[in-house]
């Protein structure tokens, strides 16, 4: 009998224990182990082989539907999802498949605009042992069920309030602390917590509103990344946090028996989050990525904004740091348009016990660059330590950097980041979207702190598939 997924975030990509027995989000999820590492199973397996998956949304694709008299109906932007499965030799690059709603098995009818795929979330929904995926569209969840062969059949969610933006955010967590899965679903102004198991039917144990004291808007296709699940007050169940549109101070949501509860302790706004205890004291600390924050004249330079953990949500006693280009350690300076912040993620990249925090910045450009103005971006890594994330041994790796591919035409790196362990060497790769001429995603490797360079970079390109034809944003990632 398989051991059921219990959800828990981890720092590294692998179940990582840290001191204290915290486990925090670095956009993994996996399973706390109880016996041997090697037993665990996680959150995003969904094939059961041991090995983390990678789910990419492409929402903005053409679905080519035949019809009986033999036309084809071609709808633009129904979206399509797809996996690359995770192996020993990291993040499969051929032999992907498309699953759009056209595809056997899957829920729901495809339709011209419907943009499946715009937003995913993992986690063992109906508790079978299996990994699913949660999958939105516009005004639409579905879940599409795990396997032993992979992903394989699923149902769709009822909307119970019947309100506009239905699955504009999708998060899974154990927020109950009961070892189930839970999926908070964004609906245009609120967040609603549907308590799992899920049923075949896609009906959830029971449904209940989340409190965030506050109308946040959580439409448009950012919004997934401005809310972030993970353990900020060392307890065992997950918690949340919610930021808000530019300027509008973000909250935290602690998990419980009762469901997600609403915390005193506010936070700065941006445009991304992320939770991870970078300095090991056992509390889940917040960095928050503010990509549009003007520094001095320079508009949109960006800047990181780390918020440590407390008992209570955010610890009182501990001042925010910022960091900027200009902070002392880091590569470079600030100027106009950097975006510094416009994507954050973290990971323990040396595998000192901390965790590290990677930066994404895709207005950055080398100054030596011969394409300044038509390719660019790059990412920071900023260590963790003892005294939380520090500028000390910064680096930067801008989009041409040395063991990074070299796609044909114009591109920009990156505008999403996500961490994950594909090949269970217990060293996390860093996974970028890259908007290309043709879109793909490298899974970048990571080695005693450094990116890319002596470790390998696998890319995934869209699968080739009739059925569908691949827009401009293959590479939405499950966060």
């Amino acid at each position: 009998m398989r051991r059921h997924i219990r959800h828990a975030i981890a720092v590294a990509a692998a179940a990582t224990t840290l001191t204290g027995g915290l486990l925090v989000s670095t956009g993994t999820q996996a399973e706390a182990a109880t016996a041997a590492p090697a037993a665990s199973r996680y959150a995003d397996d969904f094939n059961g082989d041991g090995y983390h998956d990678l789910a990419i949304g492409s929402p903005s694709a053409t679905v080519n539907v035949p019809g009986p008299d033999g036309t084809t109906t071609a709808l633009a932007g129904a979206g399509y999802v797809t996996v690359s499965y995770g192996g020993k030799n990291g993040a499969q690059k051929t032999g992907l498949k498309a699953l759009s709603q056209n595809s056997p098995g899957v829920p729901g009818d495809p339709r011209q605009g419907g943009r499946f795929g715009r937003v995913l979330a993992t986690g063992d929904f109906n508790a079978d042992g299996y990994a699913d995926l949660a999958v939105g569209g516009r005004d639409q969840v579905s879940l599409v069920w795990g396997s032993r062969d992979g992903l394989k059949g699923g149902t769709e969610v009822a909307d119970p309030l019947h309100r506009p933006g239905f699955g504009s955010v999708l998060k899974a967590g154990d927020f109950t602390g009961d070892g189930k899965t839970d999926l908070v679903v964004g609906y245009s102004t609120s967040l609603r917590l549907f308590k799992g198991p899920f049923k075949a039917d896609g009906s959830p144990a029971s449904t209940r509103k989340v409190d965030t004291g506050r109308t946040y808007p959580v439409y448009g296709d950012d919004a997934q990344d401005r809310i972030a699940v993970g353990r900020v007050n060392k307890g065992s169940i997950d918690d949340l946090v919610v930021l808000g549109e530019e300027r509008m101070r973000g909250r935290v949501l602690l998990g419980g028996a009762s469901g997600l509860r609403l915390t005193p302790a506010t936070i700065r706004g941006g445009n991304s989050v992320a939770i991870a205890d970078f300095d090991k004291d056992g509390y889940g600390d917040v960095a928050v990525g503010d990509a549009e924050s003007t520094l001095d004249t320079e508009r949109a330079a960006g800047v990181v904004r780390v918020n440590y953990g407390g008992s209570n949500g955010v610890d009182e006693n501990r001042r925010m740091r910022m960091f900027t280009e200009d902070t002392p350690g880091v590569p470079g300076g600030v100027q106009q348009a950097d975006r510094f912040g416009f994507s954050v993620a973290a990971a323990d990249l040396n595998r000192d016990g901390y965790a590290d925090l990677v930066v994404g910045a895709p207005g950055e450009r080398k100054p030596t660059c011969e394409h300044c103005y038509i390719s660019g971006g790059g990412l920071y890594t900023l260590k963790g330590s003892s005294k939380g994330v520090t500028g000390t041994g910064a680096a930067f790796y801008a989009y041409n950097a040395p063991g990074l591919p070299r796609p044909t035409g114009t591109y920009r790196i990156p505008t999403q980041l996500k961490t994950t362990d594909l090949n269970n060497d217990k060293q996390p790769e860093i996974t970028i979207p890259v908007r290309a001429t043709t879109p793909e995603v490298w899974s970048v490797g990571t080695k005693g702190g450094k990116v890319a360079g002596s470790s390998p970079t696998r890319v995934v390109k869209p699968p080739v598939d009739s059925q569908v034809v691949d827009g401009t944003d293959f590479g939405v990632l499950a966060r």
